[in-house]
């Protein structure tokens, strides 16, 4: 059974994925790969409603695999998602307050995102998301002051994972 990371950008779903396995799959990169372009240039190109339509399909097919997945934080936009994470049961909320995640976003030039280009929009996102990802979790972990390493700790432990 798969164990899927959910959170706001910037909560770590992608590094605790690689520590928790080798071959972990990142839906990000995943849906990149489908698309043929970054997934910031086809917010700008086709828009967010066409993006979580291909999101889904995505995440639909790599949840039937026993697999560790980071999801792109908005995976609780789409409806259908939440019904896929509801029936799942090794759901992870990985989360922090608003001001820490903003200062990891801030600060990370490697991942460009679409909905984070200016700090009120993305805390109002921020607050939207927050009742739905802790809706369909089975384990939330704060990590403001967690490493990358203790949170993976705590995801095994919970689950008796190697």
């Amino acid at each position: 059974m798969s164990i899927i990371l959910i959170g706001f950008m910037g909560a770590g779903k992608s590094t605790v994925a690689k520590l928790l396995a080798e071959e972990f799959t990142d839906l990000d990169k995943l849906i990149e790969e489908e698309i043929e372009m970054p997934i910031a240039t086809f917010f700008e190109l086709f828009g967010e409603a066409d993006f979580r339509k291909i999101e889904n399909e995505v995440f639909e097919l790599a949840v039937q695999k026993d697999i560790i997945i980071a999801t792109g934080g908005g995976i609780i936009e789409n409806p259908k998602n939440l019904n896929v994470l509801d029936r799942a049961s090794r759901v992870v909320f990985l989360t922090a307050d608003f001001d820490t995640l903003w200062k990891r976003i801030s600060m990370d030039w490697q991942n460009v995102r679409p909905l984070a280009q200016d700090k009120e929009a993305a805390q109002l996102l921020f607050e939207k998301r927050m009742k739905d990802y802790s809706l369909v979790a089975d384990l939330t972990i704060d990590v403001t002051d967690k490493s990358p390493e203790q949170i993976a700790e705590l995801i095994r432990e919970k689950w008796e994972i190697e």
